[in-house]
């Protein structure tokens, strides 16, 4: 009579949890969801910063340039399933945390400390879950799987009720016509 060994236990197999098939995928979802919502804050900041001069303009044309590719890699991520060139974004999201700090520096009147902070954490979320991809890869292991809708939906929600407030408080946000009031010409019915 032989003895079995678990799987678990047997050398070279690592047994996946669970939950794992739940999840996979979600990652993806996740960053690319928040890289929509850290370049929406980014856009909103950086077109602030570059009405302004010196070290504040300089940190919105980085902003803008950086959301801008946010909204795209975030785009691309999603539509592949998957999170690519993980190292580039890891940079991306670090720059852009280092962008959104020194516009706060540069001009911390008209700069939102609660955009800043958004931005920040979606930023910070991104690049852990490209680092996250990275160690993956290099264990083997890929990402590749359709994106649940849930997890988008989930996610989407979330950064929603980050994104939504530090929008309301940027510069574009605080001049923005109040919703219900509309230019009407008072010579028209």
């Amino acid at each position: 009579m032989t003895a079995t060994i678990p799987a678990s236990e047997q050398p070279g197999i690592v047994r996946a949890p669970r939950t794992a098939g739940a999840f996979h995928g979600a990652g993806a979802s996740w960053a690319a969801v928040a890289a929509w919502g850290a370049g929406l804050i980014e856009l909103a900041v950086g077109a602030g910063a570059l009405t302004q001069g010196g070290a504040a303009r300089g940190a919105g044309i980085a902003l803008v340039a950086l959301g801008a590719g946010g909204l795209a890699w975030g785009a691309v991520t999603l539509a592949r399933g998957r999170i690519v060139v993980p190292r580039t974004a890891v940079a991306g999201a670090l720059a852009g945390t280092a962008a959104v700090v020194a516009a706060l520096a540069a001009d911390p009147v008209r700069t939102s400390v609660l955009a800043a902070a958004s931005a920040a954490a979606l930023l910070l979320t991104i690049a852990f879950a490209c680092a996250a991809r990275v160690r993956a890869a290099s264990r083997g292991r890929t990402d590749a799987a359709p994106p649940r809708v849930w997890a988008i939906l989930v996610a989407a929600t979330l950064v929603a009720g980050v994104v939504t407030p530090a929008l309301g408080a940027t510069e574009a946000g605080r001049n923005a016509v109040p919703h219900g009031e509309h230019f009407v010409d008072p010579g028209h019915h």
